[in-house]
């Protein structure tokens, strides 16, 4: 006869813990901890009923349907670090209530259309730090109405399934950075109206092709322009996307007579393109009266009552466009006489400096008669 303890384990349908893993059973919930282990392949005898599965920092090399056959109810697996090169079609097909699936770390080289079939309620996917230089077109058909987070960082991929990552409408972070991706699709990022951060540093993008995702932000009704991570080529700095906002207006006074000079700096990659509009809404051309320089600068050289008003400084790139606005304000002198004021240094002069980056809308913040950029440096 068979002691008491084990006929209570066949009858509950348990299974024992794989010997070298921890398992803990807590709110109804059991965990199976099989992390630095050693292990050179998934245990066959974890316990179907495992909601997370941890087997992180092992020797694992290869991943087929019997590693996880009939663990439906499984919510967490992480199997990062491993030395994983092949997953085989359909090993995670039966975990339908699959949430987080790291791969991070392994020796990935490409996914198939059916390396990752089954998990249709996935909605955080880690593959960074692999070796994946090809992904199939359909190979997130199964989870691309949940995914919520993707990450592709550090592999050395040319191209990713545009298509694909384009129709996830609740996708908020997508990493791609430290690939080798040399062009997006035009429209590539259109559809996804939850995306709020983006990473392309560390490509090699010489250009973002136009749109719609960069420029939103710019109305008031639409949502959050996300924080996108470009690496700009030559100076190795990152410019921060984010919503625009800039003070409405910035002051220069001067005497009638006097020069104004009005500055605008714009930073961006490919190098911006600067304009400025007159108060007549014309743009400003050179003249005998004022002078416009490629590096945003505006000199007028004798004011008069006329050139009172609003300047709008333009920058645009192929991202994008960005703007400030400045006001000129000449103060009128007592006529009757001929006297003719001398030139003068007035503090105060606004510049106005902004970041153009991947989108073209400017961040800006107000500070003694100058906007100043917003721009940050990631160390790589």
């Amino acid at each position: 006869m068979a002691p008491p303890l084990l006929l209570l384990l066949l009858a509950s349908g348990a299974a024992a813990c794989p010997l070298p893993c921890v398992c803990q059973n807590l709110s109804e919930s059991l965990s199976t901890l099989c992390a630095h282990r050693g292990l050179l392949f998934v245990p066959p005898n974890v316990d179907r009923r495992t909601v997370e599965l941890r087997l992180a920092d092992n020797f694992i090399q290869a991943l087929g349907p019997p590693d996880f056959r009939n663990m439906t109810g499984l919510v967490d697996l992480t199997l990062s670090r491993n030395a994983i090169t092949r997953i085989g079609a359909r090993a995670f097909g039966d975990l339908e209530s699959l949430r987080s699936l790291h791969l991070d770390g392994n020796r990935l080289v490409e996914l198939g259309t059916g390396s990752l079939r089954g998990p249709v309620n996935l909605q955080h996917l880690i593959l960074s730090g692999n070796q994946l230089g090809r992904i199939a077109p359909g190979a997130f058909d199964d989870f691309l109405e949940s995914l919520e987070d993707l990450d592709l960082s550090y592999n050395n991929l040319r191209q990713v399934p545009w298509a694909g990552i384009g129709a996830m409408p609740a996708l908020h972070t997508l990493n791609l950075d430290h690939n080798l991706i040399d062009a997006l699709p035009p429209g590539a990022f259109a559809q996804l109206g939850q995306l709020s951060r983006l990473d392309l540093t560390s490509n090699r993008l010489a250009t973002l092709a136009p749109d719609p995702l960069f420029s939103r932000g710019r109305d008031a009704e639409a949502s959050p322009a996300p924080l996108l991570l470009w690496l700009r080529r030559l100076a190795g700095e990152v410019l921060l996307r984010a919503a625009p906002h800039c003070p409405p207006h910035a002051a220069l006074w001067v005497l009638e007579g006097q020069r104004a000079t009005l500055r605008c700096r714009a930073l961006g990659d490919p190098a911006p393109t600067m304009h400025w509009v007159g108060p007549d809404d014309r743009l400003v051309g050179n003249s005998s009266r004022a002078r416009a320089f490629p590096n945003g600068t505006l000199e007028i050289g004798v004011t008069g009552a006329g050139d009172a008003g609003g300047y709008t400084c333009i920058a645009t790139n192929p991202a994008g466009e960005a703007t400030a606005r400045v006001e000129l304000r000449v103060l009128a002198l007592p006529h009757g006489g001929n006297t003719r004021p001398r030139a003068a240094t007035w503090p105060g002069s606004p510049s106005l400096v902004f970041t153009l980056g991947t989108s073209g809308s400017p961040v800006c913040l107000a500070g003694q008669g100058a906007l100043s950029s917003v721009l940050a440096s990631r160390p790589e």
